[in-house]
């Protein structure tokens, strides 16, 4: 795992290396062990490095035989191998083991669509000299992140984060607008946009092309959900258990210590019990918990998959005076608001594991393919609920379910997206920050005009899908938006601070091709989802693992912020700068502070939404923020106070 800045001008100017050299540094922490660059009139390329397969040899930017196509690359290549027989099959000659110059000879082979025979996370541009030619391109569902946007003078700049970006001329901070209601509707800012005006994410399983003055974006994979096929219960097991397990195994692919996170959910777990069943030595698994009283820590479920697996178990307990002291240089490391309150515990349990390994394997996408939120075995319910005649649905919304107490809080998210008709809105309402009239009346001036914004990458995706059934249409907008902006966005920035690479086997192709074929019937029944996953996780884990509420890595902010974090929380919200923006009305603001301190409604989520956005402003918009990473990666860092191991 790495990370890579690129700069391209149609004109054939020369780019300066202190650009490259500043984008660079500036991401030092995605690869502390080597740097490289590429400069010539028209193109540069830099690139860092985190050593995990081929370590002695892996240095880029890397060019082929004679030097005509250069390539810097962020990612893994899980199927190099089986590609490196093919080209080798067809003359061409490696002078490395690593899977960046399988890149190089399929981009030689096979042109750009050799994107299309790539198994893996990756993000990446190519240096095509003879065509003058500067081809970047996403993997299929963005575990791997990719910025770009245009310079001064007709230039462009790209990068694996944002920050780099800075580096080059005529690239400014500023401010989206739609951006900012997009981030209080939804908690994070879909693709193509970011938070900057003028900065672009390039969409999962998308390319741009640079060639002969003409810029071209294109879609080259997108999920397809039909036609479907329907196996027996005992085959669709057998399937999933075979394809899961050999996505695991080619996801051990590595030259380093590795590892596993387990948060003591369904999908960590059964990562963890396959990893233990290949590996020939006790696997290394890392859980995070809180200090807060309530059902938010995994632990003991965590603690009991170790010991099923007997796995080497450490773990962490993160307070609130840890979420205070991280939060502003993880402002700095998500270049846009920490919309994920998860990332701050993801974070330092990256840190922690990175005393120990260097790459882990997660559980990010088992509920975006197999229906594993609770949303989509009630989202029937709320369709039906908002489609009554608008007086008796809110009054019953108004003075039924709104009104019962915090314990209930999920039947009131079912409230909540049950008021709207619109598919859109009522999508982006489950996991939402405010939406509708909450929305509406909490937007100032500055954002009134724009409140449409808020939930219009649902209306793309919607737009977009190809799925017919509802239950898919549910699942592939959420892999087209929150899967990837979000949680993919989150994992990717939170273990690259912290120099650990994490790869996450349930997004390998060959079982998401064979997932999104897969008769609903496999996913939910009745009112319960992730059906296949559980009987896999039943097969393999202890009952008591798989029988229980969803709970999710849920972070006590509601707690924090009446306790601990009840003086950030305030002195940040109400202070004159936040206030003074227009992003919100005063008023409202306020009745949302107060409503939450006194314990009279759970805002928690709503207000941790507002304090990252204003975090974000002071430290990208209203000052220059720091060029060098916060946090310096030394080879093995210190133990927390907190950490155990098992």
């Amino acid at each position: 795992m790495c990370g890579f800045a690129a700069w391209y001008d149609p004109q054939g100017s020369a780019p300066e290396r202190a650009w490259l050299e500043g984008a660079a540094a500036r991401i030092r922490h995605r690869g502390p062990d080597d740097e490289g660059f590429f400069l010539e009139p028209g193109v540069g390329l830099a690139f860092r490095r985190l050593a995990i397969v081929d370590v002695e040899s892996g240095h880029q930017p890397l060019g082929n035989e004679d030097g005509s196509i250069w390539i810097s690359f962020n990612g893994e290549i899980y199927n190099h191998a089986e590609l490196r027989a093919q080209l080798e099959a067809k003359g061409h000659r490696y002078r490395t083991h690593s899977d960046t110059e399988t890149l190089v000879h399929a981009y030689e082979e096979w042109g750009p669509d050799f994107v299309k025979r790539l198994n893996g996370m990756f993000g990446f541009a190519i240096w095509d000299r003879p065509r003058r030619r500067l081809f970047v391109a996403r993997d299929r569902v963005g575990i791997k992140p990719v910025y770009w946007t245009r310079g001064a003078g007709g230039t462009y700049a790209f990068a694996s984060e944002i920050k780099s970006l800075f580096e080059f001329p005529g690239v400014a901070r500023a401010p989206r607008l739609d951006s900012v209601v997009e981030h209080l509707t939804l908690r994070y800012v879909a693709a193509p946009a970011t938070m900057f005006e003028g900065i672009f994410k390039l969409p999962a399983g998308h390319s741009l092309t640079l060639e002969g003055g003409r810029e071209t974006l294109a879609s080259w994979w997108h999920a397809e959900y039909g036609p479907k096929h329907d196996p027996s219960d005992e085959d669709a097991l057998a399937e999933v258990e075979k394809r899961l397990e050999d996505s695991v195994r080619s996801h051990l692919m590595s030259d380093v210590p590795l590892g596993a996170l387990l948060s003591g959910g369904v999908d960590s777990s059964l990562v963890v019990a396959l990893m233990s069943r290949i590996s020939d030595r006790p696997v290394q698994t890392f859980s995070v918990g809180f200090d807060a009283p309530g059902p938010y820590s995994e632990l003991p479920f965590a603690r009991r998959v170790a010991e099923h697996c007997r796995t080497d178990h450490h773990e962490i307990v993160v307070g609130a005076a840890d979420l205070a002291r991280e939060l502003p240089q993880l402002v700095w490391h998500q270049d846009e608001p920490v919309s994920e309150p998860a990332a701050i515990p993801t974070f330092l349990i990256s840190q922690f594991a990175r005393r120990t390994v260097t790459v882990v394997l997660t559980g990010e996408g088992g509920d975006e393919l197999f229906a594993g939120y609770p949303k989509y075995a009630v989202e029937p319910w709320a369709r039906t609920l908002a489609h009554m005649p608008g007086p008796l649905r809110d009054l019953f919304l108004d003075h039924g379910i709104d009104k019962l107490p915090f314990r209930f809080r999920k039947l009131q998210v079912v409230g909540r997206s049950a008021r709207f008709r619109d598919e859109a809105e009522r999508l982006a309402a489950w996991f939402a920050g405010f939406t509708g009239r909450e929305r509406d009346a909490l937007l100032g001036p500055a954002l009134r005009e724009r409140a449409g914004a808020g939930v219009a990458p649902f209306r793309r995706a919607l737009s977009a899908t190809p799925a017919r059934e509802a239950h898919d249409r549910m699942l592939d907008v959420d892999v087209r938006t929150w899967l990837v902006d979000d949680l993919l966005m989150k994992m990717d920035k939170m273990s690259m601070a912290a120099s650990i690479e994490a790869r996450v086997p349930l997004l390998d192709n060959p079982l998401i091709d064979w997932a999104t074929h897969l008769s609903s019937r496999h996913k939910i029944r009745a009112l319960e989802g992730k059906v296949l996953l559980k009987r896999l996780a039943r097969k393999l884990l202890p009952p008591e693992v798989v029988d229980r509420p969803k709970v999710g890595f849920t972070v006590p902010l509601s707690p924090w912020f009446r306790n601990e974090l009840r003086e950030l929380l305030a002195d940040t919200l109400l202070s004159s700068a936040a206030l003074g923006r227009g992003y919100v009305q005063e008023g409202v603001l306020r009745g949302y502070v107060e409503d939450h301190l006194a314990g009279r409604r759970d805002r928690g989520r709503e207000l941790w939404t507002l304090l990252t956005l204003e975090l974000w402003h002071r430290h990208w918009i209203d000052r220059a923020p720091e060029r060098a990473t916060p946090w310096t990666v030394p080879p093995r860092v210190a133990a927390p106070a907190s950490a155990r191991t098992a």
